[in-house]
């Protein structure tokens, strides 16, 4: 994996100015670029939260996933990336049902009609 180090900016970052820099940078050096893992070295917080996973398992994780690109920016903050470009797309046709109180989501060309007839009775939004 590539590592690449950013440099502070004179004004301390936030975790969402650090993410922005480093999309940036990601997106000059891949085409699709998504982040798979991330830690904040000053809050202590990371992505993905594993249950029972301490240290760098959020590392270890970005690693296994397909991480290509690590941006390290102002020493603080960690972004692992993958490629994105070539992904299937997932089908974000969905609707939001309710069974007798039991919530779920339905792919539109899977719904049976009684699903369609409750969504469209409901106010829209499946429930």
């Amino acid at each position: 994996m590539q590592t690449i180090k950013l440099p502070d900016q004179d004004i301390p970052m936030n975790f969402t100015q650090a993410r922005l820099t480093a999309v940036g940078k990601a997106d000059e050096i891949l085409k699709t670029p998504v982040i798979v893992a991330w830690k904040d070295d000053r809050t202590g917080k990371f992505a993905p939260e594993i249950p029972g996973g301490t240290g760098d398992r959020w590392h270890v994780y970005g690693e296994s996933n397909e991480g290509m690109l690590e941006l390290q920016v102002a020493d603080a903050f960690h972004f692992i990336f993958t490629e994105a470009e070539g992904f299937d797309e997932p089908d974000t046709n969905l609707a939001s049902l309710e069974d007798k109180g039991t919530k779920f989501l339905c792919l539109n060309d899977a719904c049976t009609e009684e699903d369609r007839q409750s969504w469209i009775l409901s106010d829209g939004m499946g429930g």
